[in-house]
């Protein structure tokens, strides 16, 4: 058997809308989690509460692995998906080594 992944035209564009629908979610995602960027000042003025909503904040938005970065790392994987089906599905079996790789390095990150 052939390690060649054909759609039709059709095929490829449900997967295309399938995937479009996950990165629209993912997007909607990392909007609600962008709002979450001041919840210092719902701690008031208690010093330890302040702290613990920093914490809060950098795990949302804050840094390199925050979860508005680690969505914006999924939906960049499925927009990729996605370009490859609208391109005809040619070439996807291909692709899913790479995409299987990055999602598995993602979820080894979330992990730790």
């Amino acid at each position: 058997m052939g390690k060649n992944l054909r759609l039709s035209p059709e095929a490829a564009q449900q997967c295309a809308d399938a995937v479009q629908e996950l990165i629209d979610g993912l997007e909607t995602q990392m909007q609600k989690v962008d709002r979450l960027t001041d919840l210092r000042s719902a701690a008031g003025s208690l010093h330890s509460a302040r702290q613990l909503m920093e914490g809060f904040e950098r795990k949302a938005r804050g840094s390199s692995d925050s979860l508005y970065e680690r969505l914006g790392q999924f939906r960049d994987v499925a927009i990729r998906m996605r370009e490859n089906f609208l391109a005809g599905g040619e070439g996807f079996a291909a692709m899913e080594e790479q995409f299987a790789t990055t999602l598995g390095e993602l979820g080894k990150d979330l992990e730790a």
